[in-house]
């Protein structure tokens, strides 16, 4: 076989890295791609692919869920069965779990963190490669002053992360910081028509392509092209 057979050979072989993606709207398939227009609610886990060459996303993000939805509907057990071994799975969580009013999904800070570092020790002794991502920040001005949302719970999956020794994609501070830049009328760019936590197209890329550059600077194999 000449080399050239070899090297062609050899890279059809290669097999894609499996990334698994537990969140919510921000992270899930909310519109068909031939549907996406301007105005669509786009997940920046449909996206993921256009930033990260070699992977198969195996996206379980679901619009409305929480750390508590996942663990007691069934949907926590479901992900840790199809994951293969050597897997990275994205946490995203924190968008909906103050909602007091929904008793069957509604979590104290403390719980919170419990719960992740519940999802943590099962997704490890599965060995899979775990990554907690702060939640993408949500869009609300008043007297055109921005004031950010999900603050405490962000800082939850910073203190899991540090405490377990996991890599932290910051989404969050990223997200905030650009919102908060952009001003009330501008950041409009980066969400769903009429919505402040669905995420655009646009919206969808920036967190994409910021999670790719952090897996490079984190030095994640298999999550960041070189």
């Amino acid at each position: 076989m000449s080399l050239l057979a070899v090297m062609v050979a050899s890279v059809s072989a290669k097999k894609p890295v499996y990334v698994h993606i537990v969140g919510d709207e921000t992270a899930a398939e909310m519109t068909a791609m031939e549907d996406m227009n301007d105005s669509a609610a786009i997940g920046w886990g449909q996206v993921l692919r256009d930033y990260v060459s070699d992977i198969e996303v195996i996206n379980r993000a679901v619009p409305a869920t929480t750390s508590r939805a996942l663990l007691t509907q069934g949907d926590w057990n479901d992900i840790i069965a199809n994951a293969s071994r050597g897997s990275i799975l994205l946490i995203q969580l924190g968008h909906h779990e103050y909602d007091e009013a929904n008793g069957q999904t509604y979590s104290t800070l403390v719980e919170f963190e419990n719960n992740l570092l519940t999802m943590v020790e099962t997704a490890q002794k599965k060995k899979l490669r775990v990554v907690l991502l702060t939640p993408t920040t949500k869009r609300f001005f008043y007297d055109n002053e921005y004031y950010p949302r999900h603050g405490a719970y962000a800082e939850g999956v910073r203190r899991v992360a540090q405490q377990q020794h996991l890599p932290l994609i910051d989404v969050e501070a990223m997200s905030r910081e650009n919102v908060a830049d952009a001003g009330e009328d501008a950041s409009a760019v980066y969400f769903a028509a009429g919505k402040d936590v669905e995420l655009s197209e646009e919206g969808a890329r920036m967190v994409a392509r910021y999670i790719a550059e952090q897996a490079k600077e984190l030095k994640i194999k298999g999550l960041y092209t070189k």
